[in-house]
């Protein structure tokens, strides 16, 4: 596990520095020859910062701490203080400031002739465009940093951030081999450095390519890593929300919906728009009632907001399963041509085959919102009794809504439902 050390050195395994026999969880551990030089105070602001981060608190406060260690140039030149304060802005959502401070570090000549500073920008860049929904350019930079070599402590987030662009960018096969590459394939264990970003990234592979239960495991397991090292906060790994996604993916309702409930309380307490929005989504996804368009409308409105195009890419397609269910095959459209637009944008290449293929399907006849969530249920396999314990319903009535589907539809059976309807959405 990653722990803070004296205040005088960097992160490693020993008591806080901020609190006495307190543990501040840092994403990359790494060793340094000169922490001599850095202040203690400035070690311990940067740490009390992100320990609030961690815990999901006091978001204002933590914005204003890390903006007065980025304005004093004299801290500029320290690695370590400004890791610290850059991957913590990132928490508060703050992706426009964070490129602001990389470009600037990029042109300090005590970044651009150290190697070592060096490889931290790159990471730094890295996960700012992998947060903004940029996989391809993400993969680019960690790929390159990783060939070039870093200290083991921060490989491991580096593969596990270069696994997320890939599945971002379309290459779910490069993201394996990248976790083969590395040994991170396999049983993992818990005090691993950096464990939750490589389980939380596995989660997402498992996610993209269909082994749903293994996400769910993965994100869950995540979860309780990141609890164990003092971690609330969404920002830090959105482990809840995921994991929401995936239950709801192995039929497991009521653990959807405690999954994405408690992620949205844990996110409203911190207040990043990225994190609400993220959570709002699991929230709508996870009711599918009255409330879900509405709930979902506003994720839109936020990550968009938060610049989150990658997750803005998938709220905009579920927006468009809701108001196609319900009927309103006018705002289906529009969302799915906005969700076209922003993968096409931020060269997205997870999702382009499945909108070009909703954009595709043909127009069904009128079904009602009840008969629409039926035939979709009954489309991804679920048995009547199934669809009746999922929408609180009798079986009969499933039955009875399911007979007319079939006539509307002109088919015989639910076998016959891929053809009209199409492969159900992963």
């Amino acid at each position: 596990m990653t722990k803070t050390a004296h205040p005088t050195g960097w992160p490693g395994n020993g008591a806080g520095p901020f609190r006495e026999g307190s543990a501040v969880y840092i994403p990359g551990r790494l060793d340094s020859d000169d922490d001599e030089r850095i202040p203690p105070d400035e070690v311990c602001l940067s740490l009390h910062s992100l320990e609030l981060a961690n815990l999901g608190v006091r978001r204002a406060l933590v914005h204003e701490q890390i903006e007065t260690i980025l304005e004093a140039q004299d801290r500029r030149g320290h690695p370590y203080c400004m890791w610290l304060a850059i991957l913590t802005l990132l928490y508060t959502g703050d992706l426009v400031s964070a490129r602001a401070v990389c470009r600037q570090l990029a042109m300090d000549p005590r970044w651009s002739g150290s190697p070592r500073h060096q490889e931290l920008l790159t990471l730094m860049r890295a996960r700012i465009s992998l947060l903004a929904g940029d996989g391809v350019k993400s993969a680019a930079l960690l790929c390159e940093a990783l060939a070039r070599g870093l200290p083991t402590p921060l490989t491991g987030l580096a593969v596990a951030w270069l696994v997320e662009a890939h599945i971002l960018a379309g290459e779910p096969d490069a993201a394996h081999g990248a976790l083969l590459t590395h040994e991170l394939a396999g049983r993992l264990e818990p005090d691993l450095p950096d464990v939750p970003y490589v389980l939380a990234a596995r989660g997402a592979l498992h996610m993209a390519t269909g082994r749903f239960q293994h996400a769910l495991d993965d994100f869950i397991f995540s979860g309780r890593v990141l609890t164990a090292r003092g971690v609330a906060n969404p920002a830090v790994v959105p482990w809840r929300s995921r994991a929401a996604f995936a239950a709801l993916a192995t039929r497991r309702h009521d653990l959807a919906r405690a999954l994405a409930t408690d992620e949205l309380t844990a996110a409203r307490t911190w207040g990043s728009p990225r994190g609400i929005g993220l959570a709002l989504h699991a929230v709508a996804m996870a009711a599918r009632d009255d409330t879900s368009v509405t709930l979902l409308e506003e994720a839109v409105e936020l990550l968009d907001l938060a610049h989150a195009r990658g997750e803005l890419v998938h709220a905009l397609h579920d927006l468009s399963v809701l108001h196609s269910e319900r009927g309103d095959s006018g705002a289906a459209r529009s969302r799915l041509e906005a969700a076209t637009a922003v993968a096409r944008d931020s060269r997205n290449g997870l999702w382009p085959d499945r909108l070009r293929s909703a954009m595709e399907r043909p127009a069904l006849p009128d079904l009602t919102g009840q008969e629409l969530r039926i035939s979709e249920l009954a489309r991804a396999g679920y048995s009547n009794r199934q669809i009746a314990e999922t929408l609180f319903l009798a079986v009969r009535t499933v039955e009875f809504h399911l007979s007319s589907v079939y006539r509307k539809l002109g088919v015989s059976g639910r076998r016959q439902l891929h053809s009209v309807l199409g492969n159900p959405p992963t």
